[in-house]
C-alpha cells in the first residue's frame, strides 16, 4: 500500500508532464482543426477497448499483476517514441493521434485491471482513507508536473505553440521523456507490489442477466443519457485549448496557468460536492451540475484574454466536480458489485463514441463558421437542450439505499481539455457469485 502511494504520484506526475501537453504539440505540428479534435477525442473512444481487452485478460489469467506492468509498460514505450519523434522532428499530428490511441488503450486497461487489484488488496476498514490519502498525493504530483511542463516549454521551446519554427520540438521531446521515465518507477513499483490471491470476475451468464434486467436497463438509461451530454459537451470542450493558444497566442506559461486552474478547482471542490450528494442525493446533484456544465461555454464567448479565460476554466473545473461526483454515485446505485466494473465498460465505449462525434461535428462547425465562439455558442445551446431534459430522463434509484459520499473511492485516470483531472470509482473486489435474479436481495451482492 504504501509502494501504490509512490506509484500513484509518479503515474500522475507522468499525467501532468504529458497528457496536458499532447493537444498543445499538435497544435505546435501545424494540426488542422480536425486534427485537433481527434487528438482529444479519437484516443478516448479508441482506449474503451482497453477495458474491455482488460475484461478478456482477467476472464483467463490467475493474477493481475502481469497484465498492469505490461499495459504500463506499453505507455512509457509510447511516451519515450513521441519525445524520440519530437527531438528528431519527425513526428506530425498524424502520427502523434496513432501514439496517443495506443496509449489511451495501454492506459484503461492498466486502470480497469489496476482496480480489481487492489479492490482485494486494500483492506475495507481503511479504504476511505487510503485512497483519500492516495489521491492528496496524486494531484499534488500532477500539479507539479503541469508547472514543471509549463516552465519546460517556456525555456525550451522558440515562439507560441501556433508557430512551428523550424528548430521547436526540443521541449516536448524533454516532456515526453520525463513523462517516461516517470511512467518506468510507477512500472517498477507496480512490480514490486504484492498482489493477494486472483478469484477471477462475474461470469458471462450474470452479466448478461444483469443488463437485461430491471437495474441493468436503469443503468443503460443513465449510460445513453450521460453520452448524449458529452456529445453535447465535445462539440466544444476540444477547441478551447486550441483558441486559447492560436486565437488568443497564448504563450505556454499562460497555457500551462489556465490548464493548473481548471485542475485546482475540480480538487477544491470535489469534497464539498460529496458532501451536497449525502445530503440531497446523487439525482438532483447529477441534473444541477450538468446544468452548470451547459453554461461552461458561455464566458468563451467574449473571453479576450488571460483573465475570462481563467474565470471559464474555474468555472469549469467546479463544474466538473460537481458531475463526475454525482454521475458515479448514480452508476453505483444502478449497479451490484459483481457487474460494476462491466457497467463502466459499457460507459466508457458510450462516452468515447459520444465524445469522437462531438468533436467532428465541432470541427465541422468549424470549417463552416467564421469564428470559433460559434461553436461555442452552438455547444451552449446544445448542452442547454440536454440538461434542461435531464431531470425528467436520469433513473431514480429503486430497491436500495443511496450511495454516499464514503462509498465513492475514486483514483486518478488522466486529464481531459477543460475537464481536470479525471477519476473512476475503484472497482471493489471482483468475486464469482452465484446465479441470482436482478432483483435479489442487496446482501448477495454487497
Amino acid at each position: 500500500m504504501r509502494l501504490s502511494v509512490l506509484d500513484a504520484m509518479a503515474y500522475a506526475f507522468m499525467v501532468g508532464m504529458g497528457e496536458v501537453y499532447f493537444l498543445a504539440d499538435a497544435i505546435r505540428l501545424g494540426a488542422s482543426p480536425f486534427q485537433q479534435g481527434l487528438v482529444v477525442t479519437l484516443p478516448l473512444f479508441m482506449g474503451a477497448a482497453g477495458p474491455l481487452l482488460a475484461l478478456r485478460l482477467l476472464a483467463r489469467a490467475k493474477a493481475r499483476k502481469p497484465i498492469v506492468v505490461a499495459a504500463a509498460l506499453g505507455q512509457a514505450g509510447i511516451l519515450a517514441l513521441l519525445a524520440a519523434g519530437d527531438a528528431r522532428r519527425a513526428l506530425d499530428p498524424t502520427t502523434l493521434i496513432g501514439a496517443v490511441c495506443l496509449y489511451q488503450i495501454c492506459g484503461q486497461a492498466a486502470g480497469t485491471t489496476w482496480s480489481s487489484w487492489f479492490g482485494d488488496l486494500v483492506p475495507s476498514q481503511v479504504r476511505g482513507r487510503y485512497f483519500s490519502r492516495r489521491n492528496r498525493a496524486a494531484h499534488l504530483a500532477t500539479c507539479v508536473g503541469l508547472l514543471a511542463g509549463g516552465l519546460f516549454l517556456h525555456r525550451l521551446e522558440p515562439g507560441r505553440a501556433a508557430e512551428a519554427l523550424a528548430e521547436s520540438g526540443l521541449g516536448f521531446a524533454v516532456l515526453f521523456g520525463v513523462a517516461a521515465v516517470a511512467r518506468l518507477v510507477s512500472v517498477s513499483l507496480l512490480a514490486a507490489s504484492a498482489e493477494p490471491r486472483f478469484r477471477g470476475i462475474s461470469d458471462r451468464v450474470r452479466v448478461v442477466r444483469y443488463f437485461a434486467g430491471n437495474r441493468g436497463s436503469r443503468a443503460w438509461q443513465l449510460i445513453v443519457m450521460i453520452a448524449v451530454l458529452q456529445y453535447s459537451v465535445y462539440i466544444a470542450s476540444p477547441f478551447f485549448q486550441p483558441f486559447m493558444l492560436e486565437t488568443l497566442r497564448f504563450t505556454y506559461l499562460q497555457y500551462m496557468l489556465a490548464s493548473m486552474t481548471v485542475i485546482a478547482l475540480k480538487i477544491a471542490f470535489l469534497p464539498a460536492w460529496g458532501a451536497l450528494i449525502d445530503q440531497h442525493g446523487a439525482r438532483s446533484l447529477c441534473a444541477l451540475s450538468a446544468l452548470l456544465l451547459a453554461l461552461v461555454p458561455l464566458p468563451w464567448l467574449w473571453a479576450d484574454g488571460l483573465g475570462w479565460v481563467l474565470v471559464a476554466q474555474g468555472f469549469s473545473g467546479f463544474s466538473w466536480a460537481g458531475f463526475e461526483v454525482s454521475q458515479f454515485a448514480l452508476m453505483l446505485e444502478t449497479s451490484y458489485r459483481s457487474t460494476r466494473v462491466h457497467v463502466f465498460a459499457a460507459q466508457s465505449v458510450a462516452n468515447g463514441l459520444a465524445q469522437l462525434l462531438g468533436s467532428l461535428t465541432g470541427a465541422l462547425l468549424a470549417k463552416w463558421l467564421v469564428a470559433m465562439q460559434a461553436v461555442f455558442a452552438v455547444s451552449l445551446v446544445a448542452r442547454l437542450l440536454v440538461a434542461v431534459s435531464l431531470p425528467r430522463l436520469l433513473p431514480a434509484h429503486e430497491g436500495r439505499p443511496a450511495v454516499r459520499r464514503r462509498d465513492l473511492l475514486l483514483r486518478v485516470i488522466g486529464i481531459r481539455p477543460s475537464g481536470g483531472v479525471v477519476h473512476r470509482p475503484l472497482a471493489a473486489a471482483e468475486l464469482p457469485a452465484p446465479a441470482v435474479d436482478d432483483e435479489a436481495p442487496e446482501g448477495l451482492d454487497r
